[in-house]
């Protein structure tokens, strides 16, 4: 059975998560751990496609890791909104910039494991007063997709360009991640919203009145970030990828987390008794009866009832009522890492002293850290992964269509006319039997991909 990490390597994976401060990304030891997340990560997303124990959530929350899960993804967030564009600004064109990418990559694997681990109460009741500051994050990053879609950017089709200037491609890979990370907040503030009686007042208070999370999604699902137009028509994202659809009506998961949110916390007596259906509210979630088609409802029963609440609210206009003062605790997270980048002398100071970490321009270390990274990645073995889960879903209609005697289908690498196993990850027209052929194929292949 394939595994990124094994069960005996499972308890020391998950202990040697521990919080680091912002002036501490990069550092030896910050990527060691960073390798084990990642490995989680995968590992997590391996045992849910195969329907597998859930091994790697169970470590986690059993060992209360998932505060410090948090603090990390804030951790990275202050780096790279605070730390990085002042970077940029010492050597706007830096060497090598799969590092910067590394950290990116690092804040997205935390929020996928956060996803895996909340589907459970279990998970959501371990968060206690953190649960402030994941609110606080998730409803940032979801922001900040609503605000690339208004301004069109899931619009442009991102295409690999080896080309392309450094902080082009910087800044295609940061809107990426910004979507894949969104788009798994509304899946966490779903987890979070149907647990709310699990969690102290102050919780309920942060979603509905800090945040009025019921009007955010009114926006995210009348802005739509999973879908987009492009030349090859409809797509949506599925699966953490754009993928061409035909029924674009057929609902995807951050659609349907979407709405069951809003439902969750519009049906939630005990917690909307202090949440004010003033005018501006009422004429933002009557926006919904427009989005509520019979398709809709057929695919998705439990939103009859919300709209039968939202039908009833049209209708009885506004009720404003006196709102209960209510006690708040204050998130910490955010506040402790920033007292400790103000005692290290702020932003700017801790991206000098990183200068030497992600601005190096010695290619021995740039060529070790990335062969170490790669390793970390595990790149061949989800190629593997990925071919593997392919070849099960292929008919047997399609199987017997092979020139195979035994019913499999043959392809010819497209370098050296070997047997290949494994196929371009982009255009998946033309196939490889090693990385290496792939790499001497791609100045031929690269005009027909890319047009792809």
């Amino acid at each position: 059975m394939v595994n990124f990490v094994y069960p005996e390597e499972l308890y020391l994976f998950v202990e040697s998560i521990r919080p680091f401060e912002v002036s501490d990304v990069g550092s030896a030891k910050w990527l060691e751990v960073h390798e084990m997340i990642i490995k989680l990560s995968q590992q997590a997303s391996l045992e849910l496609a195969q329907h597998r124990e859930e091994e790697v959530k169970e470590f986690l929350i059993s060992r209360d890791k998932l505060r410090l899960l948090i603090h990390e993804a804030y951790c990275v967030t202050l780096w790279k909104t605070r730390v990085l564009p002042h970077l940029l600004e010492i050597d706007p064109n830096p060497q090598a910039t799969f590092l910067i990418y590394t950290v990116l990559y690092h804040e997205a694997a935390l929020v996928s494991l956060l996803d895996v681990c909340l589907y459970h109460p279990s998970g959501c009741e371990t968060l206690q007063e953190s649960v402030l500051d994941l609110i606080d994050y998730c409803a940032q990053a979801i922001s900040q997709v609503v605000g690339l879609v208004s301004m069109g950017y899931h619009e442009n089709e991102s295409k690999l360009d080896v080309d392309e200037a450094v902080l082009t491609e910087l800044e295609r890979q940061k809107r990426d991640f910004i979507y894949k990370i969104g788009l798994r907040c509304i899946s966490v503030l779903n987890y979070l919203a149907d647990n709310v009686n699990l969690f102290h007042l102050s919780a309920a208070r942060r979603l509905l009145v800090t945040h009025d999370i019921p009007w955010l999604m009114v926006d995210v699902l009348c802005f739509r970030p999973w879908q987009r137009k492009t030349s090859k028509g409809i797509q949506k994202f599925i699966e953490e990828k754009w993928t061409n659809v035909d029924d674009v009506a057929k609902i995807v998961k951050p659609e349907a987390q979407a709405w069951f949110c809003v439902r969750q916390l519009l049906l939630n007596t005990q917690i909307m008794e202090n949440y004010v259906f003033n005018e501006a509210r009422c004429k933002q979630l009557s926006k919904l009866l427009g989005l509520m088609h019979e398709t809709l409802l057929d695919q998705l029963p439990p939103l009859i009832e919300l709209k039968m609440f939202l039908s009833r609210l049209t209708l009885s206009g506004n009720t404003a009522k006196s709102q209960t003062l209510l006690l708040e605790d204050i998130p910490q997270i955010q506040e402790e890492l920033m007292k400790e980048v103000e005692r290290c002398g702020g932003f700017y100071q801790i991206a000098q002293e990183q200068d030497p970490v992600f601005l190096s321009r010695n290619k021995e270390d740039i060529c070790a850290l990335a062969s170490r990274l790669s390793k970390a990645y595990g790149t061949d073995l989800l190629c593997e992964l990925e071919q593997t889960m392919e070849e099960l879903k292929v008919d047997e209609p399609q199987k017997d269509a092979g020139a195979g005697g035994d019913g499999e289908v043959g392809h010819s690498c497209a370098t050296c006319q070997g047997k290949a196993k494994k196929k371009c990850a982009s255009c998946k027209q033309v196939h490889y039997c090693s990385r290496d052929c792939q790499l001497k194929d791609w100045p031929q292949h690269k005009a027909v991909c890319l047009k792809d």
